[in-house]
């Protein structure tokens, strides 16, 4: 297995993220031009999964060294940071995407790096933070699963400090 649940952690991260993603697009079109369709969700959901994976893989990475370097395992701080990233990667890379030149390097990347930022900062940048909210949130989830604290682990070194510290006052 993996260790630490790396694979289980960026697979949620792409089979949970992208279609959160697209399902936010989807309701915010179908709102727009008052036509709500299961094909057309579906569509938005494989092309999400297309378009969305370097990206999110991306978020999902940033976010896991992050919340790591904090120590935290609240599931609301992973929220709030996941929304803030969230908006700020969208932000950047939908930027980016307007100053790409016409080439074929530049039609590569804008296909698979930059079309999902593009397409959310188009229909409504107010749902970048929502979607990494929600991404966060899952992704903090899978993580508490994968990296719990074993009570052995604690008890063990529970003792070793006890130990430590009547070694040091007898002395």
């Amino acid at each position: 297995m993996t260790r630490h649940g790396t694979l289980a952690y960026y697979l949620a991260a792409w089979v949970i993220g992208c279609p959160i993603v697209a399902f936010v697009v989807w309701l915010i079109v179908s709102i727009q031009t008052r036509s709500a369709s299961s094909s057309a969700l579906l569509e938005f959901c494989f092309f999400s999964l297309m378009c969305g994976a370097i990206d999110v893989l991306f978020f999902a990475f940033i976010l896991r060294r992050a919340m790591h370097g904090l120590g935290t395992r609240n599931a609301a701080i992973w929220g709030l940071t996941g929304a803030t990233l969230a908006l700020l990667m969208v932000s950047q890379l939908a930027w980016v995407f307007g100053k790409l030149p016409g080439s074929a390097l530049a039609y590569l990347l804008s296909s698979f790096v930059f079309a999902g930022p593009q397409a959310i900062w188009s229909s409504g940048w107010w749902q970048a933070p929502i979607d990494g909210a929600g991404v966060a949130a899952v992704l903090c989830l899978v993580d508490r699963a994968f990296n719990r604290v074993d009570a052995s682990e604690t008890g063990a070194s529970a003792e070793k400090s006890e130990a430590a510290h009547v070694g040091q006052s007898s002395a």
